[in-house]
């Protein structure tokens, strides 16, 4: 199975963002780009760099091991600069990587369902909880 990435947080100009990649070759691309193997639970913050040495970004890792993450398989976090450029740059360095491709809209929640890490209530409440944007909405999912 391949493994996705893809934006998590919302798309546009922001303070930061979080670009989420799942699945076995996870770790691996992490060391191409950041040029470490993060630890469990030892968040880290490292240079990230593209296949030429020339610097993306700095930002934050997150590791997250298979069973214990949203989707169920290994998963690493980059949290950067929202900006565009470095957004657009640290995915298409994704992309080079093998075994990478792009998640489909869903396909990370797809998979928590497949590894059961969610069942479809909850899928429903993520869903229902996404799109509140009042305080009673917010409640009732």
């Amino acid at each position: 199975m391949d493994t996705i990435f893809s934006l998590s947080s919302a798309q546009g100009k922001a303070g930061v963002s979080i670009i989420r990649v799942s699945g076995e070759s996870a770790r691996r691309s992490c060391k191409q780009i950041a040029g470490i193997t993060p630890k469990l639970g030892q968040p880290v913050l490292s240079r990230l760099r593209d296949a030429r040495g020339e610097l993306i970004d700095k930002g934050l890792i997150l590791y997250f091991k298979k069973g214990a993450s949203f989707t169920g398989e290994t998963t690493i976090e980059y949290h950067v600069h929202g900006s565009n450029a470095v957004i657009n740059k640290l995915l298409s360095e994704l992309s080079s990587q093998p075994k990478h491709r792009e998640a489909m809209p869903g396909e990370f929640t797809r998979r928590a369902l497949e590894n059961g890490n969610l069942d479809i209530s909850q899928i429903e409440g993520l869903s229902d909880l996404i799109n509140s944007e009042t305080e009673m909405q917010r409640q009732q999912a």
